[in-house]
C-alpha cells in the first residue's frame, strides 16, 4: 500500500523571465530552472553568448543570479522541513 509519504518527491522547473527596464514590455524568458525536493535548486542561462550555470540554496537565489523572476512550470516545492532543537 502506496501513501503520500511514501512517494518520491519529483524536482520542479522553473523559467527565469527578465522584464524590460520600464515594466511596460513583455517578459522575456532568460534560462530555465530545476527546484530540488530539498529546496535547492539550479538553474541555466545564456546571456551574451556565455553560459551561466548556478547552483543556490532556493529558486530566489538562482533568480537573482541571473537578475530574473522565477516563473513555475510545476507546483512550486513546498519548504524542506527544519530541523527542531530538543
Amino acid at each position: 500500500m502506496s501513501t503520500d509519504t511514501d512517494a518520491t518527491p519529483f524536482p520542479s522547473r522553473f523559467a527565469l523571465l527578465a522584464y524590460p527596464d520600464d515594466e511596460e514590455g513583455p517578459a522575456t524568458i532568460v534560462g530555465w530552472g530545476l527546484a530540488l525536493p530539498d529546496g535547492t535548486a539550479f538553474g541555466f542561462s545564456l546571456h551574451r553568448g556565455n553560459n551561466l550555470l548556478t547552483l543556490c540554496a532556493s529558486a530566489d537565489g538562482v533568480a537573482r543570479l541571473h537578475n530574473a523572476d522565477p516563473e513555475w512550470i510545476d507546483d512550486e516545492p513546498g519548504r524542506p522541513a527544519q530541523p527542531q532543537s530538543p
